[in-house]
């Protein structure tokens, strides 16, 4: 894991210095072709049955009214709402339109590989998640607006969200959205 230099100020290291060399467990496609990926120790996430409101569907009303138990690191990063492609070396080997086989493979390669290292490019709202051998994730806006592009989820509740107006906000899950900060992130 990375040490932080003494007085370093930068959010984008402080939150991910303490898993840069830990291995990314349970890399999944989500719904479409969102991206999820695990990092630090694994623990349960239980969200007990809900009841759903009576205009819910019936599938809807049956999903949720059962317990749902999901594995979780301490770190949960989501790729969501933005173009992503994973690459070894300069070869692409999915991206967010790819078919689901081609996702699930690309998800398959990264699972147990370290996370080297973050970069960010706020100007273009780009970032890259780097990988041992060689593999990365790049992703770059839809270009619709202030879309999140993706979120980092800590066990103590924190979460890390990046923009593509290159923007973040680090807050805790529970805060009300109008609380929301939205500072501007420096290229690195």
């Amino acid at each position: 894991m990375s040490e932080l230099p003494e007085g370093d100020t930068d959010p984008l290291r402080r939150v991910f210095a303490p898993f840069i060399g830990l291995p990314a467990w349970f890399v999944r496609k989500g719904h479409g072709s969102f991206l999820t990926m695990e990092f630090g120790a694994p623990h349960l996430n239980i969200r007990e049955p809900i009841k759903a409101s009576p205009e819910a569907s019936e599938k809807v009303r049956a999903r949720l009214s059962h317990r749902q138990v999901t594995p979780r690191g301490d770190w949960h990063l989501w790729i969501y709402r933005c173009h992503w492609r994973v690459l070894s070396g300069i070869k692409q080997i999915a991206h967010n339109e790819a078919s689901n086989a081609e996702i699930r493979a690309a998800a398959h390669e990264l699972d147990g590989r370290l996370l080297t290292g973050v970069d960010v490019d706020p100007t273009k709202g780009t970032s890259t998640f780097h990988f041992e051998q060689e593999l990365s994730i790049q992703t770059w806006p839809y270009g619709g607006g202030n879309d999140d592009q993706w979120m980092l989820y800590m066990k103590s509740g924190d979460v890390f969200t990046y923009r593509e107006d290159g923007q973040y906000c680090l807050c805790h899950e529970n805060q009300a959205a109008a609380d929301w900060v939205w500072p501007p992130l420096s290229p690195r």
